[in-house]
């Protein structure tokens, strides 16, 4: 069989924890971030969450930028830097969805730098958030997955 790789138009969205919208236990959750399936997930009557919207497939020149942040080295020694998890999630976030029952001038605006990643504003306020590694995790989870349909084909 020919191997049928992804591409970078391959996305999924991700909810996080901290979304008022949310209505579930510590077990939903868990199985939910084990498995980004959203049947997991119950939301409160009439609300809706919030949305990011990222990528399976990294551009080469932002999958570069990463790399490079993840190991460095230091008298002679590789170590591994933890700087390279806001700077993937950067260069993997490709959209944020609003719920519509939010009034526009609350939504989180995605914007993109000039090399197609995340703006460093909008990082700044997802790291000020506390969302990043969040987000960081739950793309682990689709690659890993996306890995495993790979060796299977």
């Amino acid at each position: 069989m020919a191997v049928l790789l992804p591409t970078q138009r391959d996305t999924f969205e991700v909810i996080i924890s901290i979304d008022s919208a949310l209505d579930v236990s510590s077990e939903e959750w868990d199985r939910y971030r084990e498995t980004l399936d959203e049947s997991h997930l119950k939301f409160k009557e009439g609300m809706q969450p919030t949305r990011f919207v990222m990528r399976k497939v990294l551009p080469f020149s932002l999958a570069k930028k990463v790399q490079n942040d993840q190991v460095t080295t230091r008298d002679g020694k590789m170590e591994v830097q933890l700087g390279f998890i806001s700077e993937e999630v950067r260069a993997s976030l490709v959209d944020i969805k609003n719920p519509e029952d939010v009034p526009q001038d609350q939504w989180i605006k995605f914007e993109k730098d000039k090399d197609g990643g995340a703006s460093e504003k909008l990082m700044e306020l997802l790291m000020a958030a506390r969302i990043v590694d969040e987000l960081y995790s739950a793309r682990q989870v689709k690659v890993s997955k996306m890995s495993e349909l790979l060796k299977k084909k």
